[in-house]
């Protein structure tokens, strides 16, 4: 009996971490401009040989789009219609500032000391003066830029690779290194020890289910479109996807 309830216990919790991880995606998988302007940074690169994992992924990419297109865009599209764009950017800024350890860690381990500080005073002035996030005074009146770094950029810090892609079911483009940086960020996430009181992860577990369902939400419903012009005139949406979300991570290791 108790290894059943061991095993029910652990369903729940990988279910819980993979919303997380979903959160996790779509907030830095955000794109600032279109993606002709990505296009031109960016220039798409031809597939890649060593892909072992393609017979899955392929399939995993084709399952997500149908998700996205006909479930998660008209779920998404109604929120927008019904939540003006200032309160939905409110509520992403507030999700980002919760998630500061993330950012401060990840800055430390990658020894961007001062990013490190900016974050914390960012952090403080947005808590505070910013209405617990909402506003990014520090940003608009402060002048302190954002330093986004997660465990994934960290294992690229070090020199871990990205040679194994992996399309994650609903997170959509992934590797073997940010697949891991994902769980690792997980430990770090103020939500998830907020609902986490000696691993008993039924009490809560509905609650944070739904906040990171809402943020999830909130989120895909500023960036739909953007998905949408990506995926319009792509021959092959799989390579297409894969090396715009390679190419950025790179970029952002290299940063």
């Amino acid at each position: 009996m108790n290894k059943f309830l061991y095993l029910i216990k652990g369903v729940y919790l990988l279910k819980t971490i993979i919303i997380v991880c979903f959160s996790f995606s779509l907030l830095f998988s955000q794109i600032d401009n279109s993606f002709n302007d990505f296009q031109d940074e960016f220039p798409i690169k031809k597939e890649v040989a060593w892909d072992p994992l393609k017979v899955y992924n392929i399939p995993m990419t084709q399952f997500n789009d149908f998700v996205y297109i006909h479930i998660m865009g008209p779920i998404a599209k109604g929120y927008r219609y019904l939540v003006s764009k200032p309160i939905r950017e409110g509520v992403s800024n507030v999700f980002y500032n919760i998630q500061f350890p993330i950012r401060f860690t990840n800055n430390l381990l990658q020894f961007k000391f001062n990013n490190a500080f900016e974050e914390t005073s960012r952090f403080a002035i947005n808590s505070t003066y910013g209405l617990a996030g909402f506003i990014d005074i520090a940003k608009s009146e402060a002048g302190l830029k954002r330093h986004d770094e997660d465990f994934g950029q960290t294992l690229g810090f070090y020199g871990m690779g990205n040679d194994i892609p992996i399309v994650l079911p609903l997170l959509g483009p992934s590797n073997l290194r940010d697949t891991i940086g994902l769980v690792g960020d997980t430990f770090v996430n103020p939500i998830y020890h907020a609902q986490k009181r000696d691993w008993n992860i039924f009490e809560n577990n509905k609650a944070y289910i739904f906040i990171n369902t809402y943020n999830m939400a909130n989120e895909y419903s500023l960036h739909v479109d953007e998905y949408e012009n990506i995926r319009k005139d792509s021959v092959n949406l799989y390579i297409l996807l894969k090396s715009v979300y390679e190419q950025r991570r790179d970029a952002l290791i290299e940063e």
